[in-house]
């Protein structure tokens, strides 16, 4: 659970008010940077090549999504999600990347 104290950073450093270093504490304005530095989504994306030996060469759009958080007093949140743009076992793990289970070959 986040302190109040974390909570009330991370709300005024979403609202990006503008201020002078010397209107809060020094403790403040050096966090209030880190996260305004820091906190983000980060996007990329790749292509993987697999080899089936039924359907040949697959090409596979990957797409990842990096958050990062700083939330104060040393603490830090990461996040990290992907999707694919097909389903197939060489892509999805057992809950599947896409909320689908893939079909195994027998």
């Amino acid at each position: 659970m986040l302190s109040l104290r974390t909570l009330c950073l991370l709300k005024v450093s979403s609202l990006k008010l503008s201020y002078e270093a010397g209107d809060i504490p020094k403790t403040l304005n050096s966090e209030l940077k880190k996260m305004l530095l820091f906190n983000g989504n980060f996007f990329g994306e790749k292509i993987d090549v697999y080899e089936d030996l039924f359907e040949g060469v697959i090409e596979v759009l990957k797409e990842q999504v990096l958050t990062v958080q700083y939330q104060g007093e040393g603490t830090w949140a990461f996040g990290i999600c992907h999707k694919c743009d097909t389903c197939s076992e060489q892509t999805c793990d057992d809950e599947g990347c896409c909320g689908k289970k893939p079909e195994k070959l027998q």
